[in-house]
């Protein structure tokens, strides 16, 4: 089966049976719409007469408000064209059509709500903060997206896509007040992380019942950073070692994974009957074991979500086979593909075409990146992907089963 994200202006944007026709020619069986989202500047080749699109981080369907009573934070609601739900349009547009919906929703990596509610937002060892992420330790933010997602479940949806699950990175802005990134130090994603590690007073209150000693892991953050920063050669190479010399920071890092494990059960409720998808790209890359630096361990994610996204942005099909196989061999939560048409990483059909066949018979969904952004070459590069697509992997289906611990390996 073949999947597509896509953004509801571009949906919008033209007749709805002319959008239908189109994704059925496509052999496009369900779309994931942008429902919660970033800051985004798009340039939509098929556009007319304007080819940029520019919307502030927030949501695309109508808040339900009973919904946030428990938290201050006010949803941010994005205008396309004076419509009061664009989400739910584009729900009936493609249900009509016989096409599934899933919500689109990314977490705590949000440039509006931080701006909008500074008090919410990410802070450094140093004390700096971080407009562009939100700590999920916050219990504020936390009802927020409790809300975000009752919200969305009450929509005619299949799923809700969780991106950006894990403790946001410094380095990864969006936003008015963000101009280039500047950087001549900090030399990896490694050292990246460390820089990033939040200690604002939501964490420190939320570690209280934690081993972790929250003073003095600070202490050893401050002291890290500050030899990362004295040299522009890489000082920290692996996080997995650094943490084993320092104990302090491998409790450190266990509590943020029982933050966003606690999170995500929540959601799960939240979720009721709506399953709940991830999109695997936190922490040190989309391979497995790469999530554990921001919280995103699958051993204590994986009870509570539905399906697992494997993240195969890349021309090199071993290693999108490869990465998909670890998935399955680390989880037996079901796991689809997703592939990107960026031409960055896929500047030819027969290299996307690659891709495709190598994960094609692992999966039961083949999710492609992005519908919006497509040129009319890439149209043609769909012929007989749907007919590869078929997903003759096992199959495998559930809601937010406990999981047995046997079932499951370290997937490297």
């Amino acid at each position: 089966m073949v999947a597509v994200w896509s953004y509801p202006w571009q949906l919008l944007s033209r007749d709805p049976v002319e959008t239908r026709r189109e994704l059925s020619e496509l052999g496009v069986n369900s779309v994931t719409v942008a429902a919660h989202y970033h800051s985004i500047r798009t340039l939509d080749p098929r556009s007319e007469p304007h080819l940029f699109e520019s919307y502030e981080g927030g949501c695309y369907f109508a808040p339900d408000r009973d919904a946030f009573a428990a938290t201050p934070i006010n949803p941010p609601v994005n205008d396309i064209d004076g419509r009061a739900d664009p989400f739910g349009d584009v729900v009936e547009l493609l249900r009509e059509g016989g096409i599934d919906v899933n919500a689109w929703l990314v977490c705590f990596h949000n440039s509006k709500l931080g701006a909008d509610n500074p008090e919410f937002q990410v802070q450094s060892a140093f004390g700096d903060v971080h407009e562009h992420a939100f700590c999920p330790s916050n219990e504020a933010v936390r009802s927020y997206f409790e809300g975000v997602v009752r919200s969305l479940a009450n929509y005619d949806v299949e799923a809700i896509n969780l991106e950006s699950l894990g403790f946001p990175n410094a380095f990864h802005s969006h936003g008015a007040t963000f101009g280039h990134a500047k950087n001549q130090v900090v030399s990896n994603t490694a050292e990246e992380i460390l820089v990033s590690q939040c200690f604002c007073s939501a964490c420190r209150e939320r570690a209280a019942d934690h081993v972790v000693d929250f003073d003095h892991v600070r202490s050893v953050v401050r002291t890290l950073v500050r030899d990362v920063l004295s040299d522009p050669t890489p000082q920290v190479e692996s996080l997995e070692r650094l943490a084993a010399e320092y104990p302090a920071l491998e409790d450190l890092f266990d509590f943020r994974a029982s933050v966003i494990e606690s999170f995500l059960e929540t959601v799960a409720v939240a979720s009721g009957d709506v399953a709940l998808t991830y999109s695997a790209s936190d922490g040190l890359g989309r391979d497995p074991n790469d999530g554990w630096p921001a919280g995103v361990v699958l051993d204590r994610v994986r009870p509570h979500l539905d399906r697992i996204i494997s993240l195969c942005y890349t021309d090199d099909e071993e290693l999108a086979r490869r990465r998909v196989r670890r998935y399955r061999e680390t989880t037996d939560v079901p796991v689809d593909a997703g592939v990107t048409l960026d031409p960055d990483l896929a500047g030819t059909e027969s290299e996307w075409r690659a891709v495709v066949d190598a994960v094609s018979d692992l999966v039961d969904e083949v999710h492609i990146y992005n519908h919006a952004l497509m040129s009319d070459a890439h149209f043609d590069w769909f012929d007989a992907v749907g007919a590869t697509a078929t997903g003759d992997a096992d199959e495998q289906s559930s809601h937010h089963r406990p999981l047995a611990e046997s079932d499951a390996s370290e997937g490297g």
